[in-house]
Formats: structure tokens, sequence, C-alpha cells
């Protein structure tokens, strides 16, 4: 006697034995139950959730010889041809491998005949929208008013390939991808049934590599039976089997990373992948972890969201607790580009070792308004108390024919000569080119770097001497010279040259800072060679 599957074994024979669907029974159960039926249902969902078995409950819900009822009997002559797929009045139709507008025309001719035996002829095609576009247009007028003996069960895992005038004709029904904990509940259920011992722990570590289908949980409780025999089902027996990696490597590896001991890290690798785990299975487990470590430490406000138990969610909020603000994200997003660079490789084991060595020395991500903190804190520092205008250096030697102006007041006078021309930008840009390299009673010594600045200012030699003449009080005029600056030597420095030196000066100190910066440092550490260069802007 063949040996029959559990996925098959265990199929739901009634609305409430679907796992986890309890809004689609009871919505179905309720419309027979008051006698409102629909003509066209579309049940859309992820693989193995229950589509095609609440497609042939429905069938027989409505052809059973007690029916239309909610719960078909299930030993009637027409229960018993529908289950076994022998009635001629339920009809399962691959939407695969009947594509064409042809197989669309075949089935509107057979909707035109009554049902042979029952009350009802129904038609159920999966993977509905494998149909071309003549076959869905071939559908529509059919599908819109069919014949009152006739309903139509469309299913499908891909619902945005749907045509809308398709779905506007049916009544449609979302599948939900089963918790993990539902699912384990119910794998559980199955294997008291059939007299196998286990693990929660190793149940668990397999409902979760269903990703929350239960015909994939069904087919994994298969593998996993026939590899342990007659022993207990153990997590470290479905680790085995399965290759897939269990919660306490994923948290050996965190725990290892936050230490930042990669020697560690990478030996769980190592170890992980000798074992059989697939590299692949395992980075996208570890992404998913951290995720869970990161929502666990935001409080336990969230704690619900995750697929763990509460020993898991407590082991994760001590990981949590021990990384830095901001580190957790960091990793996070690390890994990630690893996990998608990994997965398009030809090496991937050579990536993977490398990035969680990357993990083990990375810094936190502070967030943005931190860091905008910091720069304006940095700006701050950086520029000081607001500068007033620069008091001029004391003068060179000056004839004793007149007593020279005070350098203060020399400073001042030539900013307020320079300021009033502010509204004249080429004249303005010209004397800031301009170094006061002699003040005397009714002479200013005015020494050009610019050849154009020179010319510039002569142009207007009248206006310049007389807003002298006005903050001296005295008449006062200007000699010219072209050449270049003398720096310390000038009464009042250029403009120009002022500034030239306070950008020269703010550009060391940020790259003095930048060097002593702690992520520098450990560079320097790290590597054993100080950076060549520091650009800054």
């Amino acid at each position: 006697m063949s040996y029959l599957v559990l996925a098959r074994k265990y199929r739901p024979q009634r609305f409430e034995d679907l796992v986890g669907q309890d809004h689609v029974a009871r919505t179905l159960s309720n419309a027979i139950g008051l006698g409102r039926v629909h003509h066209a249902f579309l049940f859309t969902g992820a693989r193995g959730v229950g589509k095609t078995s609440a497609a042939r409950i429905l069938a027989r819900a409505l052809c059973c010889v007690k029916g239309p009822i909610a719960t078909p009997c299930g030993v009637c002559e027409f229960c018993r041809e529908i289950l076994s797929g022998q009635s001629v009045d339920v009809l399962e139709i691959d939407g695969a491998s009947n594509t064409g507008v042809d197989d669309v025309r075949t089935l509107r001719e057979g909707v035109r005949y009554l049902p042979a035996k029952g009350r009802c002829k129904v038609y159920i095609i999966d993977e509905v929208h494998m149909l071309s576009t003549s076959a869905f247009n071939a559908l529509l007028k059919t599908l819109e008013e069919p014949p009152p003996h006739v309903v139509f069960i469309f299913a499908t895992t891909e619902v945005h390939k749907i045509p809308d005038t398709i779905m506007s004709r049916c009544q449609r029904y979302d599948f939900k991808l089963i918790p993990t904990v539902r699912l384990t509940e119910h794998l559980a259920s199955i294997l008291a049934t059939e007299g196998i011992a286990f693990e929660p722990d190793g149940l668990r570590l397999l409902a979760r590599q269903a990703a929350g289908s239960v015909r994939d949980g069904l087919s994994l409780l298969d593998q996993v039976i026939a590899y342990v025999g007659k022993e207990t089902l153990t997590r470290q027996r479905v680790s085995e089997v399965l290759g897939v990696a269990d919660r306490r490597l994923l948290f050996g590896l965190t725990e290892a990373v936050l230490e930042r001991k990669a020697d560690v890290a990478l030996r769980s690798l190592a170890t992980a992948a000798d074992a059989g785990i697939d590299l692949g299975q395992l980075s996208r487990a570890f992404l998913g972890f951290l995720h869970d470590v990161e929502i666990v430490g935001l409080g336990a406000d969230v704690a619900d969201l995750l697929d763990a138990t509460a020993d898991e969610v407590a082991e994760a909020k001590a990981l949590a607790d021990r990384a830095p603000r901001g580190l957790l994200g960091a990793l996070f997003d690390r890994w990630a580009r690893a996990v998608d660079e990994a997965g398009r490789s030809q090496t991937p084991r050579l990536i993977l070792d490398m990035a969680v060595v990357d993990l083990c020395f990375a810094e936190p991500l502070l967030p943005l308004g931190d860091l905008l903190r910091r720069l304006d804190d940095l700006e701050g520092r950086l520029s000081g108390p607001p500068r007033s205008v620069p008091a001029a250096r004391a003068p060179v030697a000056s004839p004793p024919r007149a007593p020279a102006t005070p350098a203060k007041s020399a400073g001042e006078m030539w900013s307020r000569v320079r300021q009033s021309f502010e509204s004249r930008p080429s004249l303005a840009a010209a004397l800031d080119h301009a170094e006061v390299r002699a003040w005397e009673a009714g002479k200013v010594t005015l020494v050009f770097s610019e050849k154009i600045a020179l010319d510039q200012v002569e142009k207007n030699r009248a206006d310049v001497e007389r807003l002298l003449g006005e903050v001296t009080g005295a008449p006062t005029r200007f000699v010219s010279q072209h050449g270049a600056g003398t720096g310390a030597a000038a009464v009042v420095p250029s403009e120009v040259a002022r500034e030239a030196d306070a950008t020269a000066a703010d550009r060391r100190k940020r790259e003095t800072e930048a060097r002593q910066h702690p992520m520098v440092r450990k560079a320097e550490e790290l590597f054993g060679v100080a950076p060549r260069e520091i650009k800054t802007p």
C-alpha cells in the first residue's frame, strides 16, 4: 500500500479545519447559511495556505445531498466523488496548462449544460493568472452572466496579474500566511496523532522554515520524520536535515559581532557551512535576527510584532541592551548589502566572511538630528565669537614730519571708507585688495596686489578722497602703489589677505581636529599608518 503524504492525509475537510483562515471560513459559512452564494469567487494568497482546499470544501458544501450546507456530510455520494476527484460536476482545471482561448471556449460550451448528477456545476481554475488575455476576454461574458447552475472558483498566487474586468465580477478572498506559533500548534497536533515525539524548539524551527505555508510545513515535516525515524524530533536534527540556522547559532553570531570578536564570528560561519547549512539561508536568517534584536530594543510595546517566543524575546532584549545606540541599525544596513551582493556572486562565502568582519568594526549610525547638532557645535567652535573689524598693526617707522594716526583708529576709519562703497560693488571689491601701508595726517598710502584693482580705485580717486576727508575730519589724499602685501608690516591688511589667512587657519584647525578624531585614530591603530592627506571643504 502506497504511503499517503501528510499534506494529503491531513487536508482540511471542513471550513473550520482551514488553519489560520478564520475570516474566510466564517464568511463562506455565513453566505451558505443565508443563501447568498455568489456565482464567482477569487481565492488569492501565497502557496500552501488553503486556497484549493477551501475551493473543494465550498464545492462539497454546495453539492452535498444535505446542502447547500456550511458543513458537508462527507459521506454522501457527491461528497465522496468530490473528495476523490471523480465528480463529473466539479471540474478542476489547471490554468497553467489551459491558457489558450480555445480551452476557454470549450469551457463555455460545457457551462451551458445542466449538471449530470448534482444541483450545480463547479469550475475550479487553479493558477488562473496563467490564462492569456484572449482567454480572459473569452471568459468575461460567461463570468458576468453565468447560468444559475454554475459556480466559478478561481485560485491564484499572483492576483496582480488578474484583469480588473475579471476581478470586478468576483468575490475576492485573501488567504493569509500562517503565523509560526499557529503553524507550530498545528504541526504538534499532527505529530501527536502520529505518535511521534518532538521537542518544541525543533518543531518551531521547522515551522519557521515553512514561512507561513501549511503545505510546505507538512512537506518539511515528512522529510524530517524520515530522517529521525523513531527518534525524537529535536532542534539539532531539524537543523541538520533542512540545512537551516537555528536561533542558537544566530544568537552566538550576534554576540560575537557585538563583542567585536571577528575570529569567533568567522568560526561560527565556518561551523555552519561545515554542518551543511545553506549560506544563503543563513545570511537571510541573520538579517532577520538583527531586525528582531533592533525591534526588541525599542521597547516591550513592539515585542508582540515579532515571530518569537517569550524566551527568545528576552534573549534578543539582552543583546539589544548591550549594543550602543545606533549600532544595530548600522549592522543591519551593512549586512543587507552583503546579502544582496552574495546572492549575485559566484563566491558568496568570501563575501559573507568579509562582511562579518566588517560588522565587528562597525560604528553606530547616529540620528540626523544628533549629527546636525554636532556640526553646529563644531562650526561654533571654529568660528568663535563674532569678529569685529581687525585692529591694525603698529605702523612702520614713519617720517618725523607728521605724527602717525593711531593704528586702531586707522583700522576703524578704513573700515568706514570701505563700507561706504558697498552700494558700488566694483569699487568695493577693488578696495578689498588695498593694504593700508601707512596712515599719516593728510595722507594714506595704499598698496594693491592686483593692477586692475589699483586702476579701479584711481578712476574713483575723488570719491575715495572725499570719504577719507569725512572720516578723518581733515582733507586727506591717498598714494597708490602696485606690489605685494607686506603682511605684518601693514597698518591695515587687505580684506582679501585677511580672509585668506582666516580660511587657512580654519582649515588647519579642522585638519588637526580630524586627525584627532577617535575613528581616525582607531584606523591608524588598525592599519598601522597615518592618513597622508585630509581634505577639508
